[in-house]
């Protein structure tokens, strides 16, 4: 079975200094940089949020403050955000511990002004990004993901894994969660196994 990496979001904003830090989220450095070693990934892709600087996810964009619910049914939402990962910022970049240079694919997400990006795959609108169609091309029919964080960006790129046919493995230490709403991790967790995806460890 021809399996592929994917890499969500390790991105400077992400860590524990940035603009929208998940705890302890550097602790997954180690456990993602062993893991893109092994051969038996026939392709590693990254995904890179890479929003302008008017993106309507941001919160000051709107007068409002971060973590504002919000939803215009038209990709953005549940809630609005901090400036975080702004196009070629340093925010934006990817972890200085992180070995990037082995992505095979880097999979730019969020970028239209309008419309917000959870998944690696498509935009919250239902555009797609072509993450699917380069792993039909490959023949993969099995996915490794890790990344940040693991109850929102990891799970939306799940989800639409799930919706590709892939069979689906989240690897638990190479991921952490941003737990907004308490028990976020465990409902997201729960809606893994249900579906059948393999919570594993590398």
């Amino acid at each position: 079975m021809r399996k592929a990496l994917l890499v969500v979001d390790v991105q400077n904003d992400f860590y524990e200094t940035g603009a929208l830090p998940v705890n302890d989220a550097s602790k997954i450095n180690t456990v993602v940089n062993r893991t893109m070693k092994d051969p038996v990934y026939k392709v590693i892709v990254a995904s890179q949020d890479w929003h302008p600087s008017n993106h309507m996810s941001f919160a000051v964009n709107h007068g409002k403050d971060p973590f504002t619910p919000f939803d215009n049914g038209k990709g953005i939402g549940p809630v609005l955000w901090p400036v975080h990962c702004q196009q070629g910022s340093h925010g934006a970049e990817f972890h200085q511990d992180i070995e990037s240079w082995r992505f095979d694919y880097i999979v730019r997400k969020g970028t239209h002004p309008h419309v917000d990006s959870y998944s690696i795959f498509r935009e919250n609108d239902g555009t797609q990004l072509g993450t699917d169609g380069l792993l039909k091309a490959l023949g993969i029919e099995e996915l490794d993901i890790c990344g940040l964080a693991l109850d929102y960006c990891l799970k939306y790129t799940v989800h639409d894994a799930l919706l590709a046919g892939l069979k689906i493995n989240v690897i638990m230490n190479g991921t952490k969660g941003v737990e907004a709403n308490q028990g976020d991790v465990q409902r997201t967790l729960e809606e893994f196994r249900n579906a059948g995806v393999e919570l594993i460890e590398r």
